[in-house]
């Protein structure tokens, strides 16, 4: 993927014309350095996802709660989804 970069001065005069048609990121750029990122509403939404689901795995307590889900699986202590459906008439 090319790097797309645009000088703070061309995004003044042309927003109207690049934001509509972002189709990857635009980095832009203030006297030769990148100073800001312009992303899609869907990529920036599906990169706040990511995060957030990297967060939550590296999370002590969400790990502590994963091998305790396994542990409780290998034992044969769950219940099918499919059970609780029919139980609860979802």
């Amino acid at each position: 993927m090319s790097i797309v970069t645009i000088p703070l001065s061309d995004l003044r005069r042309d927003l109207s014309s690049i934001v509509p048609n972002l189709t990857k990121p635009v980095f832009v750029t203030q006297r030769g350095r990148v100073k800001a990122v312009l992303l899609d509403i869907d990529a920036y939404n599906d990169l706040i996802d990511r995060l957030e689901d990297a967060q939550d795995a590296a999370d002590p307590e969400i790990q502590r709660l994963a091998v305790e889900a396994a542990t409780a699986y290998e034992r044969g202590e769950t219940v099918p989804l499919k059970a609780v459906r029919e139980r609860y008439g979802l």
